[in-house]
């Protein structure tokens, strides 16, 4: 443990570990504001997973929680998608959103961005329509997700 008592060792100890502190500072950022799109309009979940993914390139415990997310996001995924009523609902959802979306960034124009985001959610959920993408949740639904002892060693330090 480096001794931090002056200034200087403050400095090299942040310079060693800027990278892995503008990981941690985008990450957390990404996923907050994933976590904000839960109840705003937006892909939350996506969101999520992709600071996760940006946390899990430096950080283990990023990882294992990414394992864990999307596993329990493609279950979920998988139980709407494989049945006929759960398919109806998520298409006619995913175009009410596309309209929805569009109209109103047409005629609300000052709220433009929340408009592409319930547009671009809307599409996301479309895709998950795709016999491609089906067969893709399926199968990530059904992996476990990897434990501590599966996932491969990276350094904490």
């Amino acid at each position: 443990m480096p001794d931090l008592h002056s200034p200087m060792a403050w400095i090299r100890v942040i310079a060693r570990n800027a990278r892995r502190l503008m990981i941690l500072i985008l990450g957390l950022a990404v996923v907050l504001a994933g976590g904000a799109m839960l109840v705003l309009p937006g892909p939350g979940v996506i969101v999520i997973i992709l600071g996760l993914v940006i946390l899990a390139t430096e950080f283990t415990w990023a990882e294992r929680v990414l394992d864990r997310t999307t596993s329990t996001a493609a279950g979920a995924a998988s139980k709407v998608s494989n049945n006929g009523k759960g398919r109806a609902a998520l298409a006619f959802s995913g175009v009410a959103m596309i309209v929805g979306g569009i109209v109103g960034s047409i005629m609300f124009p000052g709220f433009v961005v929340v408009g592409v985001s319930v547009t671009v959610a809307g599409v996301i959920g479309l895709a998950t329509l795709l016999p491609q993408v089906r067969t893709w949740i399926d199968e990530k639904a059904a992996s476990p997700a990897r434990t501590a002892a599966s996932a491969p060693a990276l350094d904490e330090t």
